[in-house]
């Protein structure tokens, strides 16, 4: 059986080849270093195709569609300084 050096997921609505075996955090960093640093921060959020939120250090699959922003609304339990 050969495996395939990368395989097809879609971040924020783009096609994105990725290794076997990454991350959703290196899949963003790959695409978007600033977008992935605000996600390992806490900053940006994740989500699947159904709108469940996905953990940065999920391991991708062929197929995985993936939704990474962040809000313009305060995190809960954030307040104002």
């Amino acid at each position: 059986m050969v495996i395939p050096e990368t395989m097809p997921v879609f971040l924020n609505g783009h096609t994105v080849q990725l290794a076997p075996g990454a991350t959703l955090g290196e899949l963003v960093m790959q695409e978007d270093p600033d977008l992935a640093a605000a996600l390992l921060a806490g900053q940006a959020r994740a989500t699947d195709a159904r709108g469940l939120p996905v953990d940065p250090a999920a391991v991708m699959t062929a197929g995985a569609i993936v939704r990474v922003f962040q809000s313009a609304r305060p995190a809960a339990g954030a307040t104002d300084a």
